[in-house]
């Protein structure tokens, strides 16, 4: 079902972040096939693994076609999407990094001392389980972090502009 109150507000920049979307859930896609073909050890737990890696991008290409098309939930789709790239961490062992699309991070490394750091890259996904325990480290992923008060500034308007609609519509009804 359309939004008609999207439809109103920058239908192009939220088409935008719907090709953005599609785009980078296409690309990390194609980079876990290309590591499938590379990697040739096909046993049911790596075939498992790499699924989950699949359905993070594939819930990203979902996000940018509810944007492409104008759905209502769009919005708070592509939140969800943004949420789960905002963070990434490495602690005890297990570590967890999902961008799809552009991503620039900022992060500490805690291991051994106190060390900064900044990356830059398109489309990627790191899922350790109890491997170098003792690394300890946290990145925030600021573009993620950009789209995500963007997105919640249009959620916010949105349900500003249908209140106000809602209640023009009170004096207009006809009988």
């Amino acid at each position: 079902m359309k939004h008609p109150v999207y439809s109103e507000m920058q239908p192009q920049l939220i088409k935008t972040l719907g090709l953005y979307q599609v785009a980078g859930g296409l690309v990390g896609i194609i980079i876990i096939v290309w590591g499938i073909f590379k990697n040739g050890t096909f046993s049911l737990q790596v075939l498992l693994m790499y699924l989950l890696v699949i359905l993070f991008f594939a819930y990203s290409i979902y996000a940018g076609i509810c944007c492409l098309y104008n759905k209502k939930n769009a919005l708070q789709v592509s939140l969800i999407n943004q949420l789960l790239q905002l963070f990434s961490f490495a602690v005890m062992g297990y570590a967890f990094k999902y961008a799809s699309g552009i991503y620039l991070s900022i992060g500490i490394d805690f291991t051994d001392s106190y060390d900064f750091s900044v990356g830059a890259g398109i489309s990627s996904f790191t899922f350790n389980f109890n491997i170098e325990t003792e690394r300890l480290e946290i990145e925030i992923n600021l573009i993620a972090l950009a789209l995500i008060l963007w997105i919640d500034r249009l959620i916010k308007k949105t349900k500003v502009k249908a209140e106000v609609k809602a209640i023009n519509t009170i004096g207009n009804t006809q009988v």
